[in-house]
C-alpha cells in the first residue's frame, strides 16, 4: 500500500528552519500501528496523520505521532497540518484573503483555528488553546537541584524568584525559567535526569527559557527536552508556547505587560539547534488571571512524496 506525504517547516517562513513536520493527509486505511511505523521511520518530532472528522461540521481529523508513541496533540504538527491541508484544497478553498475560521478534531476533542490567507494562499495558522491547567509550583531545592541538573546548568543559573512549575494546555509541561540567555544556550540533556523527571511529574517535557531583552521587543528564549517522547530536543514547540505565556501570566512576568487584557510577546526557539523559530503568543485574562491562550506562526512546503507501508 502506497501513501502520500508532504513536509513542511514549521513556525518559520524560510526553508530548512523550523520545526520540520510529515504530514500523510489522507490516512484512510492506515492503522494505528503504520502510522507509529511511519513517525519512528521518519524520526521527525511529530508527524501527523489526517481522517476525516467525526463531526461534519469539522474540516478534518488529526493525529499527532511523536516516534514513540501517539499523543493527544501538538503545536507545530497543527499549524503544519493546516497549511499543508490548505495547500492541497481540503480547506479554506477559494476563500478570499483575510481570516477564515475552522475547527479540526484531536485527541481531546474539537480545536480551533484561524487560518490568515494571503495573496491566495494559507501561510501563517493562528490556534486557539485548550483551557489552561497548572499545578503547585517547585519550590523545594532538591527537586529544583534536580531540574538543573537534568539540563545541564548549575543551580545558580535558575532564575533567582521564578520557580520551575507544570503547566499545559492540552500537553503537561515543565517550565523551567533561567536567569539568562546564556545559560539557556549552554545547556545540556542529561537522559537519564529528564527521563525520571518526566515520569516523576507526569509531563511531556521540559520547556526551560529566559527573557532576551536585546532590541527591545518582548521575547523569550527557549529550548525543550523530552527524551521520554523519543524528542531529544525539539526546534520549536507550540504545545508549549502556550502554557509558558499561561505561566508568565500566573507570576506576573508576562514580557512587554498587558494591554487590552492581553499580554503578547515571541518565543526564539532552535538557535542551538541551526533552526530557528518564532512562535508568537497571546495570552488572554480574566481578572489578572490567564483564561486562555493563542499560539500563531508560519509554515513552508518543503517536500512531497509516497511511502510503503
Amino acid at each position: 500500500m502506497k501513501v502520500s506525504f508532504v513536509t513542511c517547516d514549521v513556525f518559520t517562513d524560510r526553508p530548512f528552519t523550523g520545526n520540520p513536520l510529515l504530514v500523510v493527509p489522507d490516512a484512510r486505511g492506515l492503522t494505528s500501528a503504520h502510522m507509529q511505523a511511519v513517525a519512528r521511520e521518519i524520526n521527525y518530532s511529530e508527524s501527523t496523520f489526517v481522517l476525516p472528522a467525526a463531526d461534519p461540521k469539522h474540516a478534518y481529523l488529526q493525529r499527532t505521532f511523536v516516534p514513540v508513541k501517539e499523543i493527544p496533540y501538538a503545536g507545530h504538527p497543527t499549524v503544519g497540518t493546516a497549511v499543508v491541508m490548505a495547500a492541497l484544497g481540503k480547506v479554506a478553498a477559494g476563500a478570499p484573503d483575510g481570516v477564515h475560521p475552522v475547527t479540526i478534531e484531536v485527541g481531546f476533542g474539537p480545536l480551533a483555528l484561524e487560518l490568515l490567507k494571503k495573496d491566495g494562499r494559507v501561510a501563517r495558522v493562528r490556534m486557539q488553546q485548550r483551557r489552561p491547567e497548572w499545578r503547585e509550583p517547585e519550590v523545594r531545592d532538591d527537586v529544583k537541584g534536580q531540574i538543573a541538573a537534568a539540563i545541564g546548568v548549575p543551580f545558580d543559573a535558575l532564575h533567582p524568584s521564578l520557580p520551575p512549575q507544570a503547566v499545559g494546555t492540552g500537553n503537561m509541561f515543565l517550565m523551567v525559567p533561567l536567569g539568562s540567555v546564556e545559560a539557556v544556550a549552554s545547556a545540556l540533556a542529561d537522559t537519564r535526569m529528564l527521563n525520571h523527571i518526566e515520569k516523576e511529574l507526569s509531563v511531556l517535557g521540559l520547556f526551560f527559557f529566559a527573557f532576551d531583552e536585546a532590541g527591545g521587543r518582548p521575547r523569550l528564549r527557549a529550548r525543550m527536552f523530552a527524551p521520554g517522547a523519543g524528542v531529544p530536543e525539539d526546534p520549536a514547540t507550540g504545545s508549549a508556547a502556550g502554557p509558558v505565556g499561561v505561566y508568565l501570566a500566573l507570576h506576573g512576568a508576562l514580557p512587554g505587560g498587558v494591554a487590552d487584557g492581553r499580554g503578547r510577546f515571541t518565543i526564539d526557539q532552535g538557535i542551538e539547534m541551526g533552526r530557528p523559530s518564532e512562535l508568537d503568543v497571546t495570552v488572554l485574562l480574566e481578572a489578572g488571571r490567564p483564561s486562555g491562550v493563542r499560539v500563531e506562526g508560519s509554515a513552508v512546503l518543503m517536500m512531497r512524496g509516497e511511502i510503503d507501508v
